[in-house]
């Protein structure tokens, strides 16, 4: 199996390697290897109408030297349908729990409807946006992209490409991180990244703000999100701190199962 793995990776970077001249001590143009990335990507999406996910968010609060501790946890179920070139994202709240404890349907739709008006105003993203969108050809200009070569470590047990990226401006809507490829097939397995520029507003300053994702092939072959995870410091008003730390698991992937537009309609009138 390890040597399948090796030469299937040696063949991909020759394909690489080979499409250009090389730029680096690599012998592996970026540029090249950007151009396969965004191919396998598009060729991917092509294929998927909808997807259907079960998800867990569990937040977790610092608790000095305890560490960090289970607060809230929800269920949920979430819907994507690509449209052309944009995605509809809808996410339902099943259950919630405080502190270890279900809570009332009241208590879920109060908390449910805070946070989706929270998101809405901080325009939070989700699963529904291209992790990809920096190496896209006409947002390349927005960032500087430096390929690493490939990552010294494995990540989730894969031999990857390491790409770091940096906004060339402070903007809340770019970001800057580590991307990591799987060398074999150039599907992005990992990326850690954090906003360009951080919220301040007047009640409540945010200080560091660390974000990942990690994606894996389903049973089809289908590479999709697994794990997002946020870890965040703070100062909100009358000078209170406020670290916190939170996981969101996505299981059960359906792809192409259909999906009702009505869900997508109904979250564009307020729901």
């Amino acid at each position: 199996m390890r040597l399948t793995r090796l030469i299937l990776l040696v063949a991909g970077l020759l394909a690489v390697a080979g499409t250009c001249p090389a730029q680096n001590g690599n012998g592996i143009d970026p540029e090249a290897l950007i151009e396969r990335i965004l191919a396998v990507d598009q060729q991917q999406r092509s294929q998927i109408r909808d997807l259907v996910f079960d998800a867990e968010y569990v937040e977790r609060e610092d608790k000095g030297d305890e560490g960090f501790k289970e607060k809230i946890r929800f269920v949920k179920k979430i819907y994507v349908k690509y449209i052309e070139d944009t995605a509809w994202f809808h996410e339902e709240y099943l259950e919630f729990y405080k502190d270890g404890k279900l809570k009332s349907q009241k208590d879920l739709q109060n908390e449910a409807r805070d946070r989706k008006e929270k998101k809405k105003k901080r325009k939070g993203r989700d699963i529904s946006y291209s992790m990809l969108k920096p190496f896209y050809p006409e947002n390349r200009e927005l960032y500087n992209i430096e390929y690493l070569g490939v990552a010294e470590e494995r990540i989730e047990d894969r031999v990857c490409h390491l790409f770091r990226v940096m906004a060339l401006e402070e903007n809340e809507l770019l970001i800057n991180g580590d991307f990591y490829f799987e060398a074999e097939s150039f599907h992005l397995v990992r990326a850690e990244f954090t906003p360009a520029k951080l919220v301040k507003k007047m009640m409540f300053k945010l200080k560091e703000m660390d974000l990942s994702i990690v994606f894996g092939p389903n049973d089809k072959g289908f590479w999709l999100p697994q794990q997002f995870d946020v870890r965040g410091k703070g100062k909100a008003a009358f000078f209170f701190g406020v670290n916190f730390a939170g996981t969101e698991y996505f299981r059960n992937p359906v792809v192409n199962g259909g999906v009702d537009e009505s869900l997508f309609e109904a979250q564009e009138d307020g729901e």
